[in-house]
């Protein structure tokens, strides 16, 4: 999704207002499976959205079902149907915000849900992390969309959703250890190396299990997620103490030298962090 809007989420600066305004949380779909539903204002936004995942599966809905999607990556534009996917590991890649778009609903799963609702197999999306949702799932969910979009308000929208979603027996879920990992790793804002959690998880832990269950459960390493989430961390801390230095951001965000941070800056959004719009 666009780096500005998971930022957003990531702050945790979510209004419980129901207003197209602001970020919200959503009542409506209240699934056990599900990390977080939001409705974001997209009228303020860029044209040019760099996106970019934290590694957690997330699903984005346009406003209506001829609502089409246009990226932009290495100078090769490709249309997205009106639901689209995001997971793994984002790199260059843009959203090209079409005239006139008031909205985007995003929701968020808990990646092992997500992967069995779906029957997708989380390392058959490594080449392929943002594409028209679609293209990868049983054509069942088509009809869900199809049913969706005939409903006006976006409480009517989701209320579809999650009375499909809890039609599906779920038997997958994230291991205790891992969601103990994961929190580890958010605690430290992703200033953690690998060596580090396996201790912090215990002796019970091998590399090889966290190794395994990491690429099974969200697709990418673990190595790979913590560097995902120092990332964002430090993109949010930039942000949000404008103007700290360029070259003191990355130290405050765990990187050790800022060349590190600068590959990771270009790497995923395309850009160097000095020609960044950061409004």
């Amino acid at each position: 999704m666009p780096i500005k809007l998971l930022n957003r989420i990531k702050k945790n600066e979510l209004s419980q207002r129901h207003s197209l305004n602001d970020s919200l949380l959503s009542k409506n779909c209240s699934n056990k499976h599900i990390l977080g539903t939001y409705v974001f204002a997209c009228e303020d936004l860029e044209k040019n959205q760099p996106l970019f995942n934290d590694g957690i599966p997330s699903l984005i809905f346009m406003p209506s079902l001829s609502s089409e999607t246009i990226l932009r990556k290495n100078g090769n534009l490709s249309k997205l149907k009106s639901v689209w996917l995001c997971c793994g590991i984002i790199k260059d890649m843009q959203w090209e915000i079409p005239d006139g778009l008031a909205y985007i609903t995003v929701i968020r799963f808990d990646p092992a849900s997500f992967y069995s609702i779906f029957n997708i197999d989380s390392t058959a999306l490594i080449n392929n992390t943002v594409c028209s949702f679609e293209d990868v799932v049983d054509t069942k969910w088509s009809s869900v969309i199809t049913e969706m979009y005939t409903k006006n308000k976006v409480e009517d929208k989701l209320q579809v959703w999650n009375s499909a979603l809890e039609q599906v027996k779920i038997d997958d879920f994230l291991p205790p250890i891992l969601k103990s990992a994961i929190g580890i790793i958010d605690t430290y804002k992703g200033n953690v190396t690998v060596s580090q959690l396996l201790s912090l998880l215990g002796e019970n832990v091998n590399k090889k299990w966290l190794q395994r269950n990491f690429l099974r459960y969200f697709g990418i390493t673990p190595k790979k997620y913590i560097s995902l989430q120092r990332f964002i961390y430090t993109y949010e801390r930039y942000e949000k103490e404008m103007p700290t230095p360029l070259n003191i951001a990355p130290f405050e965000g765990g990187y050790y030298d800022y060349n590190h941070f600068f590959k990771d800056f270009k790497q995923y959004l395309g850009v160097s962090p000095k020609h960044y719009s950061w409004n």
